[in-house]
């Protein structure tokens, strides 16, 4: 028991999302000194809170990023709440206080490696979700650090789940003078990062923390994936703010089978480009810059994709009424957010790049909105025709 407040936290996730539960729960107690810190046990940091039993009144945050600690705090310094239990995968900034104050606490138990100076290029790969199609996991393409390693003249060096695979491969074979360090434990790589010059961030929170708490001088960020807020609004990633970092926005990019991934690295490779905070700060302020019209909605609508898609609907209007899925939609559906036709993500954005990078700049606020606003003009297909051989190939 203790009089204090109490942060209890419910982990979530691998290491790099377990360390960014337990910075939050910092900054808590940076907030309201006296915190009592609960049940995070992080032995690879010799980092350990034991469980703590306290009494309520208790507030509880679920699996979400977005955590309002500076009301929490306010809330437990009035004595309206003495204990947070805190699911929150909390991968937003506001969330932080600065690398500063969480350099000294990440200090690794593991033996130092040597450190790759400003002649080399870190670039830590990652596999897991990343090689499996995870879809805010995308792979980074071969072709961004090709054009990293030809404006900045450096010496790639690759390290992390570098094992030979289609991907790591192409990565071998596109740079035959580059660095590939032998798989190592995860804190040998952490602190290789952590020590490098100029770093190139992939789609990976454990890596991007290692380059967060580094002293790089430059750190190369494809905002992609997880870390573009268009694509992944419910996290932030994005360290604006902060001098080291070169921004580089993608495409709307979601992961692929591995056997895939060559063909649609080579279709969004002439997308991306270098944009300064400012100019993505802006961007996504405004977004999105163009609200279709429900009549753009309503003229889209497909009728059998809406009643098949909606047993609730149907039911009330009949499974082939077309003009009673049209009135539904237009009196209920399209204020309800309900799809009115089908989409594939994946295949849209491959297919249509131009597309992909409207929407990673935030013009629209959907990609069934960006189909129904202009992509149907344009002859844009909202699915695949699957009953093609090779219809993936052919994008």
């Amino acid at each position: 028991m203790t009089d204090g407040p109490v942060f209890h936290v419910e982990p979530q996730g691998e290491l790099g999302n377990r360390m960014i539960q337990y910075m939050a729960a910092l900054k808590f107690r940076h907030l309201l000194p006296g915190t009592q810190i609960s049940n995070v046990s992080l032995p690879e940091w010799g980092i350990h809170h034991p469980p703590i039993e306290s009494p309520g009144p208790v507030e509880t945050i679920g699996t979400v990023h977005h955590i309002d600690l500076s009301s929490l705090a306010a809330r437990a310094r009035a004595g309206h709440i003495r204990r947070i239990e805190c699911a929150a995968w909390g991968q937003r900034l506001e969330n932080f206080l600065g690398p500063e104050h969480y350099r000294s606490v990440f200090r690794s138990p593991a033996p130092g490696s040597p450190s790759f100076d400003h002649r080399y290029l870190v670039c830590p790969i990652r596999g897991g979700d990343n090689l499996i199609g995870s879809w805010f996991y995308p792979l980074t393409p071969v072709e961004f650090y090709a054009d990293i390693v030809a404006q900045t003249g450096l010496t790639p060096v690759f390290l992390g789940q570098i094992e030979s695979n289609l991907y790591t491969d192409r990565l071998r074979a596109r740079f035959p003078s580059g660095v590939f360090l032998e798989p190592r434990p995860r804190l040998d790589d952490f602190e290789q990062i952590r020590g490098a010059k100029n770093i190139v961030v992939g789609v990976s929170t454990f890596h991007w923390l290692a380059a967060w708490l580094s002293h790089a001088d430059r750190i190369f960020l494809a905002v992609n994936g997880l870390f573009n807020p268009m694509q992944y609004p419910a996290a932030f990633m994005v360290p604006l703010d902060d001098p080291r970092y070169k921004f580089y926005l993608f495409p709307l990019n979601f992961g692929v089978p591995l056997e895939h991934h060559a063909a649609a690295h080579r279709r969004i490779a002439p997308y991306w480009r270098q944009m300064p905070a400012a100019a993505l700060r802006r961007l996504w302020l405004e977004a999105p810059r163009f609200e279709p019209s429900p009549e753009s909605m309503h003229d889209a609508l497909d009728c059998e994709f809406y009643l098949a898609s909606n047993p609730d609907v149907a039911a009330g209007v009949g499974r082939d009424n077309a003009d009673g899925a049209r009135l539904h939609y237009r009196q209920h559906g399209y204020h309800q957010s309900r799809a009115p036709f089908r989409l594939d993500p994946t295949w849209y954005t491959l297919r249509y790049p131009t597309a992909a990078l409207e929407m990673a700049q935030g013009d629209y606020p959907s990609l069934l909105h960006h189909f129904a606003a202009v992509g149907r003009q344009r002859g844009y297909q909202p699915v695949p025709d699957t009953s093609q051989n090779g219809w993936w190939e052919d994008i």
